[in-house]
């Protein structure tokens, strides 16, 4: 498990991924701004814990492709596969596909 994964889905900007995540229900994702990585959205389903969504995807032939990754802080209680079990689950409900662990960035 390495904290960052990739993933294809049909939303082509970031507005868009955001609405279909948020009428999803559950986690409460906010967009952000990077200086290195531009807009992305993040959301903290769990104390300590980030998760991100990284803006500028790449055109697939079935979708587009984000990078995402996870970072959790000592103050974190919750078990790193809790959150990559969480986490799964909200990116096959998006729906994504071709979900593959990635490396970790920052």
């Amino acid at each position: 498990m390495t904290g960052a994964y990739s993933f294809v889905c049909q939303y082509g900007s970031t507005d868009t991924l955001l609405l279909r995540l948020s009428a999803m229900g559950g986690w409460q994702w906010r967009i952000g701004d990077s200086h290195w990585y531009g807009d992305y959205l993040a959301c903290s389903p769990f104390k300590g814990a980030r998760i991100r969504i990284v803006d500028f995807p790449d055109r697939t032939d079935v979708g587009y492709r984000y990078e995402s990754d996870i970072k959790i802080s000592p103050e974190c209680r919750t078990p790193m596969t809790e959150i990559d079990e969480a986490y799964r689950k909200v990116l096959a409900q998006i729906p994504a596909l071709d979900v593959k662990e990635i490396e970790w960035f920052d």
